[in-house]
């Protein structure tokens, strides 16, 4: 059965309507990920659908293949003992974060409302120029789906 705005709740059979959720968070050590005012389907007794069966599929492709790609990060080396390297001079990453830092994006599904994006993680000073980054592009996107989940489930969402 498919969901969608104005046809029926699977579980109580009563109208569905499309609504802009309040802040979901889902965070997986060391990432936190906020999403606000993402696009979801409920009825009136709060049963809370994704918009299409393929949003969360599409949102964690958009992210880690477009947004993430984006990011300022360093790169893993060695293959025991990793340590993390700036991409710009190549010296060393700082062994211990400097500070959280939140990176945001707009996103859009189909013809659904905008709604915002937030990954909050902890960034690296370089120790020879000083360019703040995450550790590397590999890291975050190993957490993303993880923390995509968290919010997923803080929402109630259930699948179509």
């Amino acid at each position: 059965m498919s969901t969608a705005a104005g046809k029926a709740c699977p579980v109580c059979h009563t109208p569905l309507a499309l609504i802009a959720l309040a802040d979901q968070v889902g965070e997986e050590k060391p990432m936190r990920i906020t999403l606000s005012g993402m696009p979801a389907l409920e009825c009136e007794k709060k049963h809370r659908y994704f918009v299409h069966a393929e949003f969360p599929l599409w949102l964690m492709t958009h992210l880690v293949d477009e947004d993430e790609a984006k990011l300022p990060a360093g790169r893993a080396k060695g293959f025991l003992i990793k340590h993390y390297v700036c991409t710009e001079c190549g010296k060393d990453l700082a062994p211990k974060e400097d500070h959280r830092h939140a990176f945001r994006a707009r996103e859009s599904y189909k013809s659904t409302p905008e709604f915002d994006v937030e990954i909050s993680m902890p960034v690296f000073k370089c120790v020879g120029c000083g360019r703040e980054q995450l550790h590397s592009l590999d890291e975050v996107r190993k957490l993303t789906p993880a923390a995509l989940v968290q919010c997923f489930k803080a929402a109630g969402l259930k699948a179509p």
